[in-house]
Formats: C-alpha cells, structure tokens, sequence
C-alpha cells in the first residue's frame, strides 16, 4: 500500500509581500487569495499549467490559479509543485493581477528565468503598476 505524500504550502517572501499588498490594496481581494492558497494546500484546487513562452521564458514547472473580481477574473497565483521525496511542496511564487501580464513577467523575473529581450518590458510595465498603486495610496 502507497503511502500518500503530505503536501506543504511554500509562500516565498516576495508572495508574502504581494499577499501583504493585496490585504492593503482590498481586504475582500485578500481573503479570496486566502481561500485559493488553502484549496491549493488541500488539494482541491489544481491550477492551469503554464507553458514555455518566448515572452516569459519557460514557466512549464508552474501552474496559475485564478481569482478575483470579472471575468476573466483580474488576479492570478502561480505556483510550482515540488516533489521532494516523501513531502510535494507548493511553492507560491506570486499572486498579482493579471493585468499587462504582470503576474507571468514578475514570476519569471523572481525565477530568473526573465529572458534578457523582455527585462526592459518588465521594468517598464513594473514601474507603471507601482505608480498607479501609490496613486491609489494617495486617494
């Protein structure tokens, strides 16, 4: 009889981050996050996997878990599963929004898989999502 391997949630420190943002950002958003982590954890939620992309470089060892308001919903977890024996790890590398692709370049770029002709694209489109959210600070 096969042992079944427990599962352990990872949240990088940068994810952290992005939780502790989002919390700030909309407390209703946070807890919809919350919620897609556990189903993560458990099981009972396995996202859509992700493919090698000249833009992003190759996230195929990851997969991303939709959430958030609209449709398509504005948000996205991207994770990887790592399989370390006896134990399958998640390693939640970023929780963003979707928007200009966000998600996928920031998750790259943590990974540093970032391809070197789409750095300048990351910073641009970096700088704009931290302006716009200190503008939404200033409201």
């Amino acid at each position: 009889m096969a042992s079944r391997k427990l599962r352990t949630l990872k949240i990088r420190p940068e994810a952290r981050e992005d939780v502790r943002r989002l919390t700030k950002l909309d407390r209703r958003l946070a807890v919809v996050a919350a919620t897609a982590l556990r189903d993560i954890s458990n099981g009972s939620t396995v996202g859509v996997p992700l493919e090698k992309m000249a833009k992003f470089g190759d996230l195929s060892d990851c997969r991303k878990v939709y959430f958030g308001y609209g449709s398509p919903p504005t948000h996205r977890i991207v994770y990887r599963e790592l399989d370390e024996n006896t134990i399958e790890i998640i390693d939640v590398i970023a929780i963003e929004s979707r928007e200009d692709a966000y998600v996928y370049l920031l998750t790259a770029e943590r990974l540093r898989r970032l391809p070197e002709e789409t750095q300048q694209e990351f910073t641009s489109v970096h700088q704009r999502i931290i302006a716009k959210r200190a503008l939404r600070k200033k409201e």
